[in-house]
């Protein structure tokens, strides 16, 4: 169970709301999956984990495009990316890469990784959801669907649910300290509405009324205290 959050210092911050909403929601999702395990219908999963994939793509392509893109164009010596990449998931690797000589741009070079890994592992959730909802278009259509592959299926939701939580922990401990950093907070306010309200959607609310629904009375404060100073923010022209 997540701690209550009291206060949010920077927009950004909003990050840790929403990242709450989705913790509820993928072990929601999850839990459908395990039950599942036991025989019955797959709808109620499936309408769940279809809710999940439509926010976390949202999401994640909001943030990449508004977020970790800007970030990455003020970031330098991005020539070595993959090394960098790899110095981050092996924190061991630090000590051959300081042997190189090569220190002057480690700082700068670890946090263009982070942003680089923030993407990578938006694509890794993205592929993962994929390979789930083919195994459930495949298997819907189906009079039975067998005990092995709803053990597939919960076993496959538990494992991006992991990825999830695994990446919203990276998120929050590098990459929306770049944000604090390198963004002003009229910038910050920019981002966070376009994170909570999809105005080129049909229903522009979708996202946060969403986020609102899975947090506790004063967390939910906290995003209408939020929204109150982005709402005269203009966003639909970039």
């Amino acid at each position: 169970m997540m701690e209550d959050i009291t206060r949010l210092d920077s927009p950004i911050d909003v990050m840790v709301l929403m990242h709450k909403a989705f913790h509820a929601l993928s072990l929601r999702v999850e839990g459908l999956a395990a039950a599942s395990e036991k025989g019955g219908d797959l709808t109620e999963f499936q309408k769940g984990f279809e809710f999940w994939v439509k926010q976390l793509v949202y999401h994640a392509t909001t943030e990449d495009d508004y977020m970790t893109g800007p970030l990455k164009n003020s970031q330098p010596a991005r020539d070595n990316e993959t090394e960098h990449v790899e110095l981050v998931k092996h924190a061991t690797g630090i000590v051959e890469f300081l042997g190189k000589g090569d220190t002057a741009g480690l700082e700068a070079n670890v946090k263009a990784a982070m942003i680089t890994m923030d993407e990578q592992q938006h694509e890794e959730l993205v592929d993962s959801a994929k390979e789930i909802q083919e195994i459930l278009t495949r298997e819907m259509g189906r009079d039975k669907v067998i005990t092995r592959t709803r053990r597939h299926l919960y076993r496959k939701v538990m494992d991006m649910r992991i990825l999830e939580f695994d990446h919203f922990e990276n998120e929050e401990a590098f990459v929306c300290s770049l944000v604090r950093d390198q963004m002003s907070e009229q910038q910050q306010l920019d981002l966070v509405k376009r994170l909570l309200v999809d105005e080129s959607a049909e229903d522009p609310r979708w996202v946060i009324d969403w986020v609102a629904e899975e947090l506790k009375p004063n967390e939910r404060q906290l995003l209408a205290d939020l929204e109150t100073r982005f709402a005269g923010i203009s966003t639909a022209a970039d």
